[in-house]
């Protein structure tokens, strides 16, 4: 049940990110549902999920946009060891809010990155500034918005917040 829960989710989720998302651009920039529904499942369901999630998500992504498969996993798949690895770090707050946020910061970033690389491989003509004031800060600040807003809805209900270490969840 807790698998056919899962593929619906991340069903919804491409559905709303090829449908509903390139009608409220914030400033130019769409927000990133995918990166924020595993960032949101690391958080709340621990890395299991993510893993399960991951390629199902990849290959919905893969047949429902113009991106291609490689750039599709290389744009999400260092999310996880990436979380985890900001979680183990000491200078950073360990209020799991906080980390959240670090975390949707490190994640819109490089994948809008990844994503600036693929158009400009294609073709695209975009300098420095453009891509700074019109993909990554916009998109940063929505993908940060929807995440609190997420997260806020998920605290409230009462679920708690999980580490996103394998060691720690017995993996």
């Amino acid at each position: 049940m807790r698998a056919i829960l899962l593929g619906l989710f991340v069903l919804v989720t491409v559905l709303a990110q090829v449908a509903i998302a390139p009608f409220f651009p914030f400033l130019g920039a769409v927000v990133n549902f995918p990166a924020v529904m595993l960032l949101l499942l690391a958080i709340f369901a621990g890395p299991y999920s993510v893993m399960y999630v991951f390629p199902v998500l990849v290959l919905f992504l893969g047949f429902s946009t113009n991106i291609d498969f490689e750039w599709l996993v290389l744009a999400y798949l260092p999310l996880l060891p990436c979380a985890a690895w900001i979680q183990s770090e000491h200078r950073i707050p360990k209020t799991p809010y906080a980390l959240a946020l670090v975390m949707t910061v490190v994640a819109a970033v490089w994948i809008r990155s990844i994503f600036v690389l693929v158009a400009i491989g294609s073709g695209s003509n975009v300098t420095f500034g453009e891509v700074f004031v019109e993909i990554l800060l916009p998109g940063v600040a929505l993908d940060g918005v929807i995440l609190s807003l997420a997260y806020g809805l998920c605290r409230w209900i009462g679920w708690p917040a999980r580490s996103f270490e394998l060691a720690r969840v017995g993996f």
